[in-house]
């Protein structure tokens, strides 16, 4: 009994030192398969964890959203234009592409549409094809006074002839990149002066300055009848001679980046439908015996109210903000107040809707909730 006993503990110790070489063979194999693999672990690979989008998930009903969206911008609404600081590179941000632009804004007006990045002239053709928003840009008439004068500050010796060569050059270059990066149209910015504390001489050259800058416009228009043509200005500071143009606009947005409360926006208007008036008094007072009532030449159906956003920086809360008290004890946001504006009926002219500077720092507001809330106020059911 004693020698089996002690032949079973011979035959387990045996085993467990077999069951021990074993495992330090099997561990060491492990070890030389993870050195010689190891090359292949410094190489990260991603992980597909993409979440599918609305568009993704709901094909149709997307579909239907963006033709029921479409249908809606040809109908009868308030309008929305809005200028956006768009990148000089490519848009790596979310926040610097256009497709995250609030689907119902009607008109984006780029700030910089020279050398256009590809990226951006995509977008732009997307959200026309499926959500019917329109791409412009602007042409600013004060932007080329402004360069002509630090030119001739410089050399005193340049001529009239020579500034209005400058104005016609620089407004075709502008003109061009309509056709070159595919935009759907222009807004032309113009802000002028008074009429009235001119000389007869200074009269004469602002006339025909600003005769040779819309001359070019309204020939740009007739050869572009499917380009919106936008008008940004003091519609008061156009001569006579150029109040005829107007009805060539889609949309007349009058000066009121700086306005305070609702009833300057009303008397910008009023000021632009009085110029129309004063026009056509001063030419029925040049033509001897003539008595036949001419029509107002300020179109009374696009009048539109120009905002813009508070600034960051603004502790004083001077832009973006208005005099009058909100609800909440404040001062009104001007897109606000200008969105209430545009919904309040008036007699004389129609308010089409508002024209909102520079929305792109807006974005990181609960991603463009200025915007929105104005779209909400000017269409509610949007």
């Amino acid at each position: 009994m004693v020698g089996r006993k002690k032949i079973i503990t011979l035959m387990i110790r045996s085993m467990n030192k077999n069951i021990k070489y074993c495992f330090l063979a099997v561990l060491a194999f492990v070890l030389v398969s993870m050195l010689n693999s190891c090359d292949d672990w410094t190489e990260s690979e991603s992980l597909d964890l993409k979440n599918p989008t609305f568009e993704e998930q709901n094909t149709q009903l997307y579909a239907d959203y963006l033709e029921n969206l479409r249908t809606y911008k040809t109908g009868k609404h308030s309008v929305l234009i809005v200028s956006f600081d768009n990148s000089l590179t490519f848009p790596v941000k979310q926040a610097e592409r256009l497709t995250a632009i609030p689907d119902s804004v009607d008109y984006i007006c780029l700030n910089n549409p020279k050398d256009l990045h590809p990226e951006y002239q995509e977008e732009m053709v997307k959200i026309r094809k499926d959500k019917g928003t329109k791409t412009i840009y602007m042409i600013s008439y004060d932007f080329f006074e402004t360069q002509w004068n630090e030119k001739q500050k410089n050399n005193p010796e340049l001529t009239e002839e020579e500034a209005l060569v400058f104005i016609n050059e620089s407004t075709d270059e502008m003109l061009a990149l309509c056709d070159q990066f595919g935009f759907d149209g222009i807004l032309v910015d113009y802000t002028g002066r008074s009429l009235v504390s001119l000389t007869e001489e200074a009269l004469a050259l602002y006339n025909a300055r600003q005769q040779s800058f819309f001359g070019k416009v309204m020939s740009w228009k007739e050869s572009h009848q499917n380009k919106n043509l936008v008008f940004y200005g003091n519609i008061q500071y156009l001569v006579p001679e150029n109040m005829d143009m107007l009805n060539k606009y889609d949309f007349l947005i009058i000066k009121t980046a700086l306005s305070t409360n609702m009833d300057e926006l009303t008397l910008y208007a009023y000021l632009a439908i009085q110029a129309g008036e004063d026009a056509i008094k001063e030419a029925k007072d040049g033509i001897e015996g003539e008595h036949e009532v001419k029509t107002n030449p300020v179109p009374t159906d696009r009048f539109m109210a120009c905002v813009q956003l508070p600034q960051k920086d603004d502790r004083e809360q001077i832009f973006g903000y208005w005099n009058t008290v909100s609800a909440d004890g404040g001062k009104t946001l001007a897109y606000l107040g200008a969105s209430q504006w545009v919904v309040q009926e008036s007699v004389d002219f129609n308010r089409r809707g508002i024209f909102i500077m520079n929305i792109h720092n807006d974005y990181y507001n609960n991603t463009y909730k200025s915007v929105r809330d104005a779209i909400c106020v000017m269409n509610p059911n949007k």
